[in-house]
């Protein structure tokens, strides 16, 4: 998925970079040992080496520095005879010298079936809590639902891994739930992406209880088939969750304006018991309110000639467990009216998605692109991008199908502007039924 960096608030930081792995004092050596051993691993398992990782690990070699992120990808095998790419040298090499600085693990496997022994192996190296591995990309693997099942049991050893993608692996709905099944109870997994995927509308249910029970904010689910009833479920305690969060704010401001109120009331009758001015014009009389203003004001002005003490930046807070989604990327996945008795359907789909819209204050990014939803579903999305609006909730990035009328169009475009369209790595056509 695309990464934005951290916005830093020092002066001479750059905005949006990434923070580099510091290098050990013998990174060369470190950097030396892993390749000669990924060599070895490769001539004694007749694989060939992967260019990219290869090209990647000499250039830490000439600059010194220490390789953070990698990228595996095979090499087209075009006549017979020719030795593959195989992942196991790689996996093996990285467990072998104990290689504890890789943080991004980028799988680019393009037309590469990975086998359930590989996916094995995969899992064994995540499971291990020396390698601090925080995102994981096995992209186009042919991955089977069983090997899902391996993968994602896992997970609950990875402490430190947040991000998942598993785009074009087309493991349907089964491989969902056992994905499901393995984040049970994890508090750090933040992003899932599971475009093309082949999930149905039962998978709808299962990621809706994903969302509800686990830290995860952000899911991409591009170019399925969940149709408006699987999208409903997805959202569906969330906006429950919204809704009960709006109701307590909105007693907390009427608690507070009545407090107000309160103190007006008070500060009326203040005036009231000690006039302004007594009869023989000498100096007004000071409320008890007054006296012990000028109280704190002297003590303030005292304290103001001291240092300042330098607050402490306190931890972050852990990711919140619970139905609250941040971000959630549907485009393309048959919501609309076309399958029999669904001609209203957009209609009260997008109504769902306009309660969680007009009552979640996390929500961040919808895209519905290439979904044939209507203009009156449209006009749902632009009535809660308004009420957001009128009640400065903040602003959601939104992107919707073209398949409406102008002046809707427009006014969503306007309201909700500023999501990019993601860059897919070698983009499938979704298959048609």
């Amino acid at each position: 998925m695309p990464k934005k960096g951290k916005k830093g608030g020092k002066k001479g930081k750059k905005k949006g970079g990434k923070k580099k792995a510091k290098a050990p004092a013998n990174a060369g050596d470190i950097i030396q040992r892993l390749l000669k051993c990924y060599e070895r691993n490769c001539h004694l398992t007749e694989s060939r080496v992967c260019p990219r990782i290869v090209a990647a690990l000499k250039g830490c070699l000439e600059n010194q520095g220490i390789l953070s992120q990698f990228i595996f990808e095979p090499v087209a095998v075009e006549k017979e005879g020719d030795i593959p790419v195989l992942i196991e040298p790689f996996l093996a090499a990285l467990r072998q010298e104990r290689y504890t600085f890789i943080r991004d693990m980028d799988m680019y496997l393009w037309k590469y079936s990975m086998s359930y022994e590989n996916t094995a192996t995969l899992a064994l190296l995540l499971e291990k809590p020396i390698y601090p591995i925080r995102m994981l990309e096995v992209m186009d693997c042919l991955i089977e639902p069983y090997a899902v099942e391996r993968l994602s049991r896992s997970f609950k050893f990875a402490l430190n891994l947040t991000t998942i993608n598993l785009d074009y692996n087309e493991f349907s709905d089964e491989g969902c739930r056992n994905l499901v099944i393995g984040l049970e109870g994890n508090t750090t997994m933040l992003s899932v992406s599971l475009c093309y995927c082949g999930l149905g509308v039962a998978s709808g249910t299962v990621l809706g209880k994903m969302i509800s029970t686990t830290a995860v904010r952000e899911l991409y689910i591009d170019g399925n088939d969940l149709e408006c009833e699987g999208a409903m479920e997805i959202i569906k305690l969330c906006v429950e969750q919204a809704e009960r969060e709006a109701l307590m704010r909105a007693e907390e401001a009427k608690k507070k304006l009545e407090e107000e109120e309160a103190l007006k009331t008070a500060a009326k009758e203040n005036k009231l018991r000690y006039p302004v001015a007594d009869s023989s014009g000498g100096e007004p009389a000071k409320s008890d309110t007054d006296a012990d203003k000028e109280e704190k004001g002297g003590k303030g002005k005292k304290k103001k000639k001291g240092k300042k003490k330098r607050k402490k930046k306190e931890p972050p807070q852990p990711p919140r467990v619970g139905p609250w989604i941040h971000k959630l990327h549907i485009a393309d996945n048959g919501i609309d009216n076309l399958a029999f008795g669904a001609k209203y359907a957009p209609v009260i789909c997008m109504r769902l998605f306009k309660k969680l819209l007009m009552h979640s204050d996390c929500v961040e990014e919808l895209d519905l692109e290439d979904n044939w939803i209507g203009d009156l579903a449209g006009r749902e999305i632009l009535e809660a991008l308004e009420h957001r609006k009128e009640e400065k909730m903040g602003g959601v990035k939104i992107r919707t199908t073209h398949n409406l009328s102008a002046d809707v169009f427009n006014s969503i475009l306007k309201l909700g502007s500023g999501l990019k369209k993601k860059k897919k790595k070698g983009k499938k056509k979704k298959k048609k039924k």
